[in-house]
């Protein structure tokens, strides 16, 4: 079994990220927080209702999954795959008001891609795309974003561009954050809750500060850590040990 006996609270406006080495089970929880698996057993409450009593469309219009880059094989411009995130509020063969499109291109200007808006997505560079994912995520307007390693593959100038613009998503607009990473420094000064997963059990949950301390990193990746203050930040960075 990947995952045992998992239990834990991440409260609206929160950022929390999802750590710990690989085959820990962090997409696997993501994906069943998010209703994409259902071959477990156990409940997940939103706003004290089983995640499970949502109807499909429903549910769309509150949470909004982005899974990590991956290559795109198809021809969709930018805008198209953008205003897709507007179908859980269509009917079925209606076409998008002008509404629905004004929310998308504010989706875009918001992740920085609107001038990409007739390109078609086998055209862009990994971080573009991942903005792109992100962009129609955010056309569905929901409280909660799912991302499964949304800076995974990407250089640091894309890394850095996605981070901050999580960041203000959740500081400015209020949106709850649930992001996996492998990137123990992005958890800490990004977010404001992490759990750790070891061997699919909860290792750590709580504040990132308290994650900064040897024995707990260690328990979680099985090495040891070089810490040194953060160059702005009050808190620790984390370096593999030599």
């Amino acid at each position: 079994m990947l995952l045992d006996s998992i239990s834990f609270d991440v409260r609206q406006g929160e950022y929390t990220a999802v750590i710990g080495p690989n085959g820990a089970g962090k997409s696997t929880l993501l994906k069943c927080l998010a209703n994409l698996r259902s071959d477990w057993k156990g409940s997940v409450l939103f706003a004290s209702k089983a995640l499970q009593s949502y109807a499909p469309a429903a549910l769309a219009r509150r949470i909004a999954f982005v899974q990590q880059s991956l290559s795109v094989e198809f021809a969709f411009t930018v805008r198209q795959l953008v205003e897709m995130g507007r179908y859980p509020y269509l009917k079925a063969l209606s076409p998008l008001s002008e509404t629905d499109k004004e929310i998308a291109e504010d989706a875009m200007r918001t992740m920085d891609v609107l001038h990409l808006a007739d390109r078609t997505m086998d055209t862009l560079s990994g971080g573009e795309r991942q903005k792109v994912h992100i962009a129609t995520a955010l056309t569905q307007q929901a409280e909660i974003l799912f991302l499964d390693e949304p800076t995974a593959y990407l250089d640091y100038r894309y890394q850095s561009e996605i981070g901050r613009l999580l960041r203000s998503l959740n500081q400015n607009e209020g949106k709850t954050v649930i992001e996996v990473t492998h990137d123990v420094n992005r958890a800490v000064t990004d977010a404001t809750h992490v759990i750790a997963l070891g061997s699919g059990k909860i290792v750590f949950d709580g504040s990132p500060a308290y994650l900064m301390q040897p024995d707990k990193l260690e328990q979680v990746f099985g090495i040891s850590f070089q810490f040194a203050d953060h160059p702005v930040l009050p808190l620790k960075i984390a370096v593999p040990g030599i």
